[in-house]
Parts: structure tokens; C-alpha cells; sequence
């Protein structure tokens, strides 16, 4: 998603491009796909030379960028959501695995053959022996 799409998309719902709604848009964009709750965004602006950006700043523009359609909330049972950029053509399923110890999510792309084998095993309670 690039930052004229997201002007656009601004503009067509009569919302304004804000120093502070590109700069999170940008940590998006460079965070390659990682999920991000909203105090990591917060404190990767925090870092940034001259943003003195208020949380409540950062919850308002990542509510924005959600409603959009351009990034997407993932909830978890930590019951912190934490989001993603969505990417512009999203052709095969992407399944967003998540370790019960530790919480750490992986996302894998997937075809629908083998996203059909593997949402079977997961209700037959099958697993893959090595």
C-alpha cells in the first residue's frame, strides 16, 4: 500500500493525509509483514527524532487505517489486538499460526488445496509425525 493509495483512500472518505497517519502508515510498510500492537507503533514513533505524537494520536489514526480496509486487526487471547498492513493483492490465503507457549505468530501462504488438508486435520485432531 503505497502512501498516494492511501491519500486517495483519505481523501475519498473526506479525511486529510496527517504528518502522523503517514508516519504510521510508514512503520506499517516497513514493519515487512510483522504484527504490530499499538504500543509497539507508539514506541517505534517515540524513537523517531522530533515526534512527540500522543498514544491516543496513534489509537485514533491505527482506528483510521482499520476501518479503510488498510490494515487488519488480529486478536489474541493475551487480549492485546495487534495489527498488520494489508497487502494490495492478496491472491492465495495467508494462515497466521500461533504458538500456545509463547504467543509468537508465524504466517504462512498457503494454497486452498493445502489450507482445506490442514483446517481437516486441525477438526479430525490430526498432527504430522517427522
Amino acid at each position: 500500500m503505497s502512501q498516494q493509495v492511501l491519500k486517495k483512500v483519505l481523501r475519498d472518505k473526506k479525511q486529510r493525509m496527517t504528518a502522523q497517519r503517514e508516519l504510521i502508515l510508514k512503520i506499517f510498510m516497513e514493519s515487512k509483514g510483522r504484527l504490530m500492537s499499538l504500543d509497539d507503533v507508539y514506541m517505534n514513533i517515540r524513537k523517531r527524532k522530533n515526534h512527540k505524537t500522543s498514544k491516543m494520536t496513534v489509537k485514533r489514526g491505527i482506528d483510521l487505517l482499520e476501518e479503510l480496509g488498510i490494515i487488519r486487526k488480529v486478536n489474541f487471547e493475551d487480549g492485546t489486538p495487534r495489527y498488520e498492513l494489508i497487502e494490495e493483492l492478496e491472491n492465495e490465503p495467508k494462515v497466521l499460526f500461533i504458538c500456545e507457549n509463547c504467543g509468537k505468530a508465524i504466517k504462512l501462504e498457503l494454497d486452498k488445496e493445502k489450507l482445506k488438508v490442514y483446517c481437516l486435520m486441525k477438526i479430525l485432531k490430526l498432527r504430522i509425525l517427522i
